[in-house]
């Protein structure tokens, strides 16, 4: 068997020339995908939000327009305290104290 040099850089030129235009088909798709982020770049961002965005959006909307402090609650309170009808469940309360006490121990 003989092996031709003829053949051998014929095929030697052929895979030269596949890999010149790989390398051609890169760079032109790197430019059009360079000109596509420019102009991109250009036109105003649109912005889509998921449901939970939205809801989360509204939820602090919400909150924010309720005052931190419930005058009612807090003028009703100060009448059943003025008047000696408020109601305090006392054993209740030492409860709390307590449990907080054994948290704040451990």
């Amino acid at each position: 068997m003989k092996i031709d040099n003829k053949i051998a850089n014929y095929e030697i030129s052929q895979q030269i020339t596949k890999s010149a235009q790989n390398i051609n088909d890169g760079q032109q798709l790197l430019d059009s995908q360079k000109n596509q982020e420019i102009k991109s770049e250009s036109r105003d961002a649109i912005v889509n939000l998921s449901q939970a965005s939205k809801d989360r959006l509204l939820a602090s909307e919400a909150i924010a327009s309720v005052p931190d402090v419930r005058e009612d609650k807090v003028a009703e309170i100060k009448d059943q305290i003025e008047s000696g009808t408020y109601g305090m469940d006392n054993e209740a309360v030492a409860d709390k104290m307590v449990g907080s006490f054994i948290d704040e121990l451990f």
